[in-house]
């Protein structure tokens, strides 16, 4: 999927599911762990990290620009996700830049258990505007757990980015700004990943770790937006200078807990991904 491979967003696309299961840490994470004293800035990323854990819904604006082997690809998307009380998405891109290029984006909706796709290259190949994937399938299909396909939307999950935050061994207070219209307090600094990591539970690190290894990722630099409820209103990562692979993301939250409607593609407009010649490797990304 494109932007996938977005700093944290590798971690969601192969977890699929929330570093904390959706429950704040017990100790409370704004508190001294093993006898160590938290500065100001790490309380807020604790106190921002426990506010999110109970969100039933967020919609945001995502942008991603990466640099692979000297080629560029920028992309931008508006995201709903409900989150409780049973996970749904929906994500339009509208298009992907490329030097001197710009081609049709994509259409992404998770209902249920099955993810639905509207891509050129895949309608093209189907006969029909969307194909559907079935996670339940595709998991006996390929012997991986995949459920967490929704990774486009889990990527921008404010308790999953807020929580590995919290790793930030160096963060500290910028000042004030306003944020889509709110009055925000930016925090700067950065994060191992291997500390990171360790806030996921012992299945998603494994599988992320082996992710993060392959691109060459250790460390990301990353900003921090959080308003007068503890909750963030933007969040931007990017690999230090010198990486192997160079990302550049953005996430703008501009509302949470209102209700998202979910409206899946009519039957007669869908193929089955999973029929189609090498099950739609031709998928954004």
């Amino acid at each position: 999927m494109a932007g996938a491979a977005a700093g944290l967003a590798l971690t969601v696309s192969l977890t699929g599911c929330r570093a904390d299961g959706g429950k704040s840490d017990a100790s409370g994470s704004d508190k001294p762990a093993n006898g160590v004293h938290l500065t100001a800035a790490q309380e807020a990323l604790g106190k921002a990290s426990d506010r999110t854990a109970d969100l039933k819904s967020f919609r945001a604006t995502l942008s991603t620009s990466s640099v692979v082997n000297g080629r560029q690809t920028d992309l931008k998307g508006d995201l709903a996700f409900r989150l409780k009380p049973d996970p749904g998405m929906k994500l339009d891109v509208p298009a992907i830049k490329t030097p001197g290029k710009t081609t049709a984006g994509f259409q992404e909706v998770f209902s249920g258990d099955t993810i639905y796709l509207k891509v050129p290259a895949l309608a093209k190949q189907a006969g029909k505007p969307w194909v559907s994937f079935s996670t339940t399938e595709l998991s006996k299909a390929t012997g991986v757990d995949v459920k967490g396909l929704e990774s486009q939307g889990r990527q921008a999950d404010p308790a999953l980015n807020a929580k590995m935050l919290t790793a930030s061994k160096d963060v500290r207070k910028v000042g004030t700004e306003t944020v889509g219209g709110v009055s925000t307090t930016r925090y700067q600094g950065t994060f191992a990943l291997s500390d990171a990591l360790s806030k996921l539970g012992s299945e998603q690190r494994a599988e992320a770790q082996k992710i993060f290894n392959q691109a060459g990722l250790d460390k990301l630099n990353f900003n921090l937006w959080i308003d007068g409820k503890q909750l963030p209103r933007k969040i931007t990562l990017a690999t230090p200078p010198g990486a192997k692979l160079k990302l550049d993301t953005a996430m703008n939250y501009v509302d949470f807990n209102k209700p998202v409607s979910i409206k899946t593609p009519a039957k007669s407009q869908v193929a089955d991904g999973l029929k189609l010649k090498d099950g739609g490797a031709n998928a954004p990304g």
